[in-house]
């Protein structure tokens, strides 16, 4: 028993299983043929988007469900039509499909299943047309809003940003230690923020910085992990102060510059000042809680430790006739404490 080998059994605990994979891509090929069998769409790609193109996807909590994001890139040209008028047709086709039914929202058409008679999880659909739909290599451009008064079109990339995270740490053992990197900090942010609104920092966010720093530490998911933190923690800026005298803090992040998307863009943008300064405080509470973790020379109480900032899926062994103490630990005169 070894931390690398409890840290790799957290990730198999909390990682998205294939039988449920394989079950969420078959309602995706129900609800794609029956879109194509309607003659008032016209032609469509799928594209796999977010955490399952990324392989970056975790169990839910128990107020939350499993999803599967689908680019639907239809050969249309953006300008013969309104952003919403696809999103409509495409909710008027799904609206009974299930017991749910669709919902439009502004980035997507959402279906939503259950299972044992419980919300189990949906499929976003959502919708793209071209700038040249006879180009297939022009512009894409992603349809927003929930009507008329809302819509509005974006330019975007889907395929280019699956591919941009995909190809940001070569394929093998690097790649597994990032997605599991990835994996770890979707179960810390889903125990620690509201799932609710704006307040759940935006997991393409948090993806993307990871990507963008990544190094890799070989059999220690632990000092990979502490890396990306305290580089995220770092990222925060002040932007004023309250009327009360407290300061407020943003990261300002914006997909690649390289790809096809709107140019100021923030993928932080919903979070208001105050939901940003939590964010703050909470990721400089997660680097100080590791790097207890990392000094802690008993390995029994860095199990527990890390049990308390990721829940049960990190499960404390058994303790055995005494505690193991770590051969390599770095002593450390840090005084901060798990609170």
């Amino acid at each position: 028993m070894s931390l690398q080998s409890e840290f790799k059994k957290f990730n198999d605990n909390v990682r998205v299983d294939f039988t449920t994979k394989k079950e969420l891509s078959e309602k995706r090929d129900i609800i794609l043929d029956k879109l194509r069998a309607d003659d008032k769409l016209p032609s469509f790609k799928e594209l796999n988007q977010g955490s399952y193109a990324m392989c970056t996807g975790i169990e839910p909590e128990d107020d939350q469900e499993y999803d599967i994001d689908v680019a639907l890139k239809f050969s249309a040209n953006k300008d013969d039509y309104d952003p919403i008028d696809l999103k409509n047709e495409i909710y008027e086709i799904l609206e009974n499909h299930t017991d749910y039914g669709a919902e439009i929202k502004k980035p997507c058409v959402t279906v939503t299943y259950k299972k044992e008679g419980e919300v189990a999880f949906h499929v976003d659909l959502v919708t793209y047309l071209y700038e040249d739909k006879d180009d297939f290599n022009s512009q894409l451009y992603i349809a927003n809003g929930k009507n008329v008064d809302s819509q509005g079109w974006g330019k975007a990339d889907p395929k280019g940003l699956v591919d941009y995270i995909n190809d940001s740490v070569e394929k093998g053992d690097k790649r597994e230690q990032f997605r599991r990197i990835v994996r770890y900090l979707k179960k810390w942010k889903s125990r620690r923020f509201s799932s609710t609104g704006h307040a759940n920092p935006s997991s393409i966010g948090i993806t993307l910085m990871a990507a963008d720093n990544f190094s890799y530490y070989g059999d220690d998911d632990l000092s990979s992990l502490i890396h990306i933190v305290d580089i995220i923690k770092d990222k925060f800026y002040c932007v004023g102060r309250t009327d009360s005298g407290r300061d407020i803090y943003r990261i300002k992040l914006s997909l690649p510059n390289s790809l096809n998307f709107e140019l100021g863009n923030d993928v932080f943008e919903k979070m208001s000042d105050v939901q940003m300064t939590d964010f703050k405080d909470k990721i400089e509470k997660l680097s100080a809680d590791l790097a207890e973790v990392k000094y802690e020379a008993d390995e029994q109480k860095q199990y527990e430790k890390l049990n308390k900032i990721f829940g049960d899926d990190f499960e404390v062994q058994e303790e055995k006739n005494s505690a193991k103490q770590q051969h390599n630990f770095i002593p450390s005169s840090s005084t901060s404490g798990m609170k």
